[in-house]
């Protein structure tokens, strides 16, 4: 069959009338990656230092895995002063150890946020707020040398109405989540750790309320923040199953093998707990002149509420906790260094059994130009759990980078690394100090009798 010459122009340019024609939104593509190789001083791939119950750990020269957020998002048009957002997230994570490794991705986002509702309902109290619903990343702000975001309460979908200027009061949000009960997912390794199966039904879960009041001024250069979470319980009655992969050992003519059983388990669908959760924040800008912030930071969780907001669905754990802690980053003005510190005190009271954990550390680099610096990472980790001798963990890292600017922020950053870190007794034998893999979840048992490790290589960092 043949097409003439003519016909071709005509489709052609009723192809192109329709796509000038049609109402199409940009599209504006971000994310974060991280990625690196090394090896250790006892052979094999590179290996991170943590410490067994502590809720942090400083990350330079200490993270053994390939992880890459990437974020989709799209202005959707603008109606009578309101303006419509979308936004969707996809996060994957792998062990850092071949070029194909196979990753099912997470799904951390999708949203739709309508900002400054109040032009478009005639409402001058709700000028500049926004309305938003779906699943997201909430504020989430964090302690980046350390990893740990300690304020995450959307671990699940929800909805929102941000920032709400209050005049002095400062700005108001309130949001809800619903979570889930995370007991038995991502067991089933036939489907690369995805579990399609809701637990129950959806039987298990809690409710939390967020509630903010951000940028409230109280001194020159300073602001404080206040919130609350409140967790409700909210368990449906009756009982759940699930499935779990359960090694155990066989002997077969005198040689034991591990194979791989899969069981059937039951929960009691509990009532739960009620609980609540309290953060009080100071943030004081360009501190001594230096730049930057320094963030003073307090938390209460109590009962079903965890330090970081979010609530545990169906949990009866009496739970008391509370931690305070500093971040501070410089920059200072004219000079070629720049760093962070930190240091923090947790306290945790769980079925009457405590805990305390606390961390001191400082990144401090030396810009040698606008892309080279010298970088170094020294910490200290103790904690002591009631009864029990004090777990110790010291590690520093030395190296170079290359990165787009001079600021603790410039990224992408190249990083040559070696880290170094020594242990005690008591953190040895409460569990793997040294691991490796995605979310260091595989321990090297190369150093479960030693005292002290060495790791070194390179990574990338960044973000657009």
């Amino acid at each position: 069959m043949k097409i003439s010459r003519n016909v071709l122009i005509a489709l052609a340019a009723a192809a192109a009338s329709a796509i000038s024609g049609a109402s199409a939104a940009t599209v504006d593509f971000s994310g974060y990656f991280r990625s690196g190789t090394g090896a250790s001083s006892q052979g094999g791939k590179e290996v991170c230092f943590r410490m067994p119950g502590s809720i942090a750990w400083f990350r330079l020269g200490n993270e053994c895995d390939t992880y890459a957020a990437l974020s989709f998002g799209s202005t959707l048009g603008t109606v009578d002063g309101t303006t419509f957002k979308a936004k969707f997230t996809t996060a994957y994570g792998t062990q850092q150890a071949a070029n194909w490794e196979q990753s099912s991705p997470a799904f951390r986002e999708a949203f739709v946020e309508a900002t400054d509702i109040g032009a478009s309902m005639g409402m001058p109290a709700l000028a500049g707020a926004t309305l938003w619903a779906g699943k997201r990343f909430y504020k989430n702000p964090d302690i980046h040398m350390l990893d740990y975001t300690y304020w995450e309460v959307g671990m699940g979908p929800g909805f929102g109405l941000d920032n709400v200027d209050m005049g002095a009061a400062g700005k108001f949000s309130y949001a809800m989540f619903r979570v889930g009960d995370f007991t038995g997912y991502g067991i089933n390794t036939s489907l690369g750790g995805y579990n399609p199966e809701l637990i129950g039904g959806g039987s298990r879960t809690a409710t939390v309320h967020d509630f903010r009041l951000q940028d409230i001024a109280v001194n020159p250069g300073g602001k404080v923040t206040l919130g609350a979470d409140l967790v409700m319980k909210s368990n449906r009655s009756g009982t759940s199953t699930y499935t779990q992969d359960v090694v155990q050992q066989i002997t077969v003519d005198g040689t034991t093998y591990d194979v791989v059983v899969r069981e059937t388990k039951t929960i009691d669908n509990e009532a739960g707990r009620n609980g609540f959760g309290l953060t009080l924040s100071h943030r004081q800008e360009n501190l001594f002149g230096l730049g930057r912030f320094n963030d003073v930071t307090v938390q209460y969780a109590h009962n079903a509420a965890s330090l970081k907001g979010f609530g545990f669905a169906g949990s009866n754990d009496k739970r008391r906790e509370w931690l305070v802690f500093d971040h501070w980053v410089i920059e200072p003005a004219g000079m070629p260094i720049s760093g962070s510190a930190t240091i923090g005190l947790r306290n945790a009271t769980i079925n009457d059994k405590n805990v305390k954990d606390f961390w001191i550390g400082a990144r401090p680099q030396y810009h040698l130009n606008n892309v080279w610096s010298l970088m170094s990472e020294v910490g200290y980790q103790q904690v002591k759990p009631e009864d029990e001798p004090t777990r110790k963990l010291a590690k520093v890292t030395l190296g170079t980078q290359f990165s787009m600017g001079k600021s603790v922020w410039a990224r992408p950053a190249i990083r040559f690394f070696l880290t170094h870190a020594k242990w005690n007794d008591a953190a040895g034998q409460a569990g793997a100090v040294a691991c490796t893999g995605r979310d260091c979840n595989t321990a090297v048992d190369t150093y479960a009798d030693k005292r002290h490790g060495t790791t070194y290589g390179a990574q990338v960092e960044a973000w657009f």
